[in-house]
């Protein structure tokens, strides 16, 4: 493996196991946006922060109107080699790199807001999970080339990435679950490198263009619902020093005061632009 300068083994591999869901995804791949880290990482680059900016999995929203009927998704991921996780749409590929499948609640076909294994027609159930907090990603994404991290793999495929504001709000109805989750004893399931992914975006994006991509969320009924209400996150969480998400974000580098300060002026900017 031939890495590109500056980029750690299990992230060039990261990007290899979501290059082969590409391939094997085929005439899906339209249909397909790109969320979470990876996506993060395509906005707001490595950044000058002492972490480092990805995680070793892939989440690829599907935008279930433009998935086609055939061939059946369950066995396209099998077929190239992919093996079903313990949860409704993850895929396990190479070295156990995880790529997850999320389709947003609404378009899940599913009536119980505690479903999780989505039923799309002519797929197999489980093939995606439902996540709430990729509405906004459904309108707000750009088409973007994706390619290897490895000097020796020439693949590359235009797909749509999360525009910013979209993965903003994605990372900020996590954090509200999983704070949720915190005080009802599931501590295990808030991390800071979330609240840190809030801060890249913070950092790495103008506000201005942060507050457009939040005003073209209310184009949407279910966008708009659930932007607002990561908006109403940000502000309660995060627009003061001592708040949750700075507190979070300046563990995660190893107590910096001077990060959470950045962060509450920085929240405080974005919640100002958007009234």
């Amino acid at each position: 493996m031939e890495m590109i300068a500056g980029e750690g083994p299990e992230y060039v591999q990261a990007r290899e196991v979501l290059l082969d869901a590409l391939d094997a995804l085929g005439v899906h791949r339209k249909s397909v946006i790109l969320v979470g880290a990876q996506a993060i990482y395509l906005h707001v680059g490595r950044g000058d922060l002492a972490v480092a900016p990805m995680t070793t999995d892939a989440d690829l929203a599907l935008r279930v109107d433009w998935v086609a009927e055939e061939p059946e998704l369950y066995g396209v991921m099998n077929a190239a080699g992919f093996v079903a996780g313990a949860q409704a749409g993850t895929w396990l590929g190479r070295g156990d790199v995880c790529v997850d499948l999320l389709v947003a609640p609404h378009q899940g076909g599913r009536s119980s807001k505690a479903a999780r294994a989505a039923m799309l027609d002519r797929h197999r159930k489980g093939v995606a999970r439902i996540a709430r907090g990729l509405e906004p990603a459904l309108i707000d994404h750009v088409p973007r080339d994706v390619s290897s991290l490895d000097g020796k793999d020439g693949r590359s495929h235009q797909i749509f990435v999360a525009g910013p504001s979209a993965l903003l709000v994605a990372k900020l109805i996590k954090l509200q679950e999983r704070m949720a989750s915190a005080i009802t004893g599931r501590r295990d399931r808030l991390r800071a490198k979330d609240a840190l992914d809030v801060y890249r975006l913070l950092r790495g994006v103008d506000t201005e263009v942060l507050a457009r991509g939040f005003e073209s969320h209310r184009q949407d009924k279910h966008a708009a619902e659930v932007s607002m209400e990561a908006i109403d996150v940000l502000r309660s969480n995060g627009a003061h020093d001592n708040a949750r998400l700075p507190r979070l974000v300046s563990e995660a580098l190893g107590g910096d005061p001077v990060a959470a300060a950045s962060f509450s002026v920085l929240a405080r900017a974005l919640v100002r632009a958007l009234r």
